[in-house]
Formats: structure tokens, sequence, C-alpha cells
């Protein structure tokens, strides 16, 4: 049987993910808390991918919540 080829795109790297926050406005204590609590969230028994997709929502969360607070703040 041949073998079979996925052309899969590369996933960032944790520091593209980091800059990418630090670009929509979250400083570096935020986006290291973000990163231990995704730790806490994937579970022991995640997969870098798994992990990954958790940090990443759970940094996109992060950065709508900052930009609510900081729109009701300036009403």
């Amino acid at each position: 049987m041949a073998e079979m080829e996925y052309d899969y795109p590369a996933a960032p790297t944790l520091q593209e993910i980091f800059e990418g926050a630090k670009g929509f406005g979250l400083s570096e204590d935020e986006i290291w808390r973000t990163v231990n609590e995704s730790q806490h969230w994937a579970g022991p028994e995640a997969t870098v991918p798994e992990y990954l997709d958790e940090l990443a929502g759970a940094l996109a969360h992060r950065i709508v919540i900052k930009e609510r607070r900081a729109r009701s703040d300036g009403r």
C-alpha cells in the first residue's frame, strides 16, 4: 500500500504565539499566567497539539476579556 502524505500547516512556535498575544495587548505577566493555567486545564495527558489549542483559546479569551474591560472603563 502506498504511503500517504499529508500536507499539514506547521504549528506556530510558542514565541510566535506570545508575540501575537502581545500584539493584541497582553502583558508578559498575563501571557505567562495563561500558560500556567492552560497546562492545568489541558491536563497531564494532553498532547502538544492539544496543549497549544488550549493555550490559543485561553489567550484569545483573555484578550477579549481585557478589551471588554478597557471599553467599559472608557465609557
